[in-house]
C-alpha cells in the first residue's frame, strides 16, 4: 500500500501488541509523536523517519507513493542525516556544550 500526502500518513503509524512493559496496554506509535517527545533536532528527526519507513515498507508493506522496493533512498537519508549528526556532536564537543 502506498501513501503521498503532507499530512498524517498510516505508515508512520504501527500498533504496538505486547508492549515490552508486561503491565502495559497494546497502543499505537507515531513517528511524530516520538521525535517530539524526545526532542530531535532536524539531522535526528528525519534520520529516524527515513529508518522508520524502510521498515513500514519491508515489514508491513506501507511505503510512501514512489518508494522503490529496495529502500536505497532511505537508507541514503539515514547515511546523509548521519553524517550531519556526526558533524553535530563535533561542532558540540568543540564548542563545549557535550564533553
Amino acid at each position: 500500500m502506498t501513501e503521498y500526502s503532507g499530512g498524517s500518513v498510516s505508515y508512520y503509524t504501527v500498533f504496538i501488541k505486547r508492549p515490552t512493559t508486561p503491565a502495559k496496554c497494546p497502543y499505537s506509535a507515531e513517528c511524530n509523536d516520538i521525535i517530539e517527545a524526545l526532542g530531535m533536532n532536524y539531522a535526528e528527526g528525519n534520520a529516524f523517519k527515513a529508518i522508520w519507513r524502510r521498515a513500514a515498507q519491508r515489514t508491513l508493506g506501507k511505503a510512501k507513493v514512489g518508494a522503490k522496493p529496495d529502500g536505497l533512498y532511505d537508507a541514503e537519508k539515514v547515511s546523509f542525516f548521519g553524517e550531519r549528526l556526526v558533524e553535530q556532536s563535533k561542532q558540540f564537543k568543540e564548542q563545549g556544550v557535550i564533553k
